[in-house]
């Protein structure tokens, strides 16, 4: 499974989900991390770049942080929206980045884990590129959200099942215990996995289901509706979630999974 994005899907991502839900996940991840200054920090999967730039914040002048992503239009966006601030760019898969080992400090990820086509030598790579001591941080979603749910039946019900097994699968993530023991089966020590939850506010299914859609790769098949299709199915997601309207706000729970261990 992977996460691309094409033509305006990196810049709705950025100008929508960063501060909607990612911008905040990665607050939360940083703060967890504990980034010192002058560490040197490595942001795998690092979309837009967004826990990349709060990193390179953390470490200070003296710090060295590089962000990597496999996705060229997220990597642009990534480098135009960091201009001022010294970080590496590095366009790559996260198995065969030839950088050297014991180069970095931290490693960190922000729902990329999920999505790494082979997690074990993924994890073999990290444990590579860390230094000894030198320790892990990535976060990934706890299941499902009352939004996500939502969204997904919906997507079934007016685009297709296929499309939304894509789109659930996005959520379908580990347990604590077996992202735990994932992990610490592949050499890393001490791992514990901590379970953050926020309470998410967005606008309403109207203005932000095609938000949302649009930002994900499966951006193009809801486009592809017919404008009744279309409001079908913002409409069973409104229905779905009256219970979560505060105002002319959607206020709901959600939650990831953040793994911690040392090399």
């Amino acid at each position: 499974m992977t996460f691309q994005l094409v033509g305006n899907g990196p810049k709705i991502y950025e100008e929508v989900m960063v501060p909607l839900w990612f911008g905040r996940w990665a607050e939360s991840l940083v703060e967890l991390a504990a980034l010192q200054t002058s560490e040197r920090v490595l942001d795998v999967a690092c979309g837009t770049g967004v826990t990349t730039r709060m990193a390179k914040v953390n470490v200070g002048p003296n710090g060295r942080v590089a962000g990597l992503d496999i996705n060229a239009p997220m990597l642009a966006a990534a480098k135009e929206l960091a201009d001022g601030l010294d970080i590496d760019w590095i366009e790559s898969d996260v198995c065969d980045c030839g950088l050297p080992s014991e180069t970095y400090d931290v490693i960190l990820s922000q729902h990329g884990y999920h999505y790494f086509p082979d997690k074990t030598r993924a994890l073999k790579e990290f444990l590579r590129l860390l230094v000894p001591g030198g320790r892990l941080a990535f976060s990934i979603w706890d299941g499902h959200s009352p939004y996500t749910n939502a969204l997904c039946a919906a997507v079934e019900h007016h685009i297709s099942p296929e499309i939304a097994k894509k789109q659930r699968s996005q959520r379908q993530t580990p347990s604590l215990d077996d992202l735990r023991d994932q992990v610490s089966a592949h050499g890393f020590a001490n791992v514990v996995v901590h379970r953050q939850e926020l309470m998410i506010d967005v606008p309403l299914a109207p203005e932000f289901v095609p938000l949302h859609l649009g930002s994900m790769p499966i951006a193009g098949a809801f486009a592809g509706l017919a404008e009744a299709a279309q409001k079908a199915l913002i409409d069973e997601v409104a229905e779905a979630l009256s219970g979560y309207v505060q105002g002319d706000r959607l206020v709901y729970p959600d939650a990831v999974h953040v793994a911690v261990g040392f090399k």
